[in-house]
């Protein structure tokens, strides 16, 4: 079995075509919505490598929270505690990557945030089969563009 095999790809809205683009060889079963409540099966299933591909809607309600996640991200960023107040009072989570970008921010604290999302999507499969491998792709509001990305390959 090949690690394209054992490979599973959650996108989030909007996400699917920039998913299959970037990862053209997997087979189209690879590909699924964001489910985390499907990882421990995927993984108990002997999965390799886990891949998400989203925006930061998607990220940070993975992660179970907004508006205080992303302050974190900001403050553990050096972004400093005017911006991180500024993210703090945002509205939507579309408000914090317009602050970050507009901050020339946005490509640390995206690439934060993906660190973060994968280490739950690590978390969230540990102990079951092996390790799995944990990659995310920060995608921008049109779902087109990659802003972020962190992660390790399956070996």
């Amino acid at each position: 079995m090949t690690t394209e095999d054992r490979t599973l790809v959650m996108y989030g809205g909007g996400a699917r075509e920039a998913a299959r683009r970037m990862l053209p060889k997997l087979p189209e079963e690879c590909f699924i919505p964001i489910a985390p409540e499907r990882l421990p099966d995927a993984a108990g299933d002997g999965i390799a490598q886990v891949v998400m591909v989203s925006g930061m809607d998607e990220q940070a309600a993975f992660l179970g929270g907004a508006t205080g996640l992303l302050e974190s991200v900001t403050l553990d960023m050096d972004c400093g505690p005017a911006l991180a107040g500024r993210v703090a009072r945002a509205a939507a989570v579309r408000d914090v990557y317009d602050l970050w970008d507009a901050a020339g921010k946005l490509g640390p604290c995206g690439r934060e945030l993906c660190r973060r999302t994968a280490g739950e999507l690590e978390r969230r499969t540990a102990g079951k089969a092996g390790p799995v491998a944990a990659q995310v792709v920060l995608l921008d509001a049109t779902g087109e563009r990659m802003v972020g990305m962190y992660g390790r390959m399956a070996r």
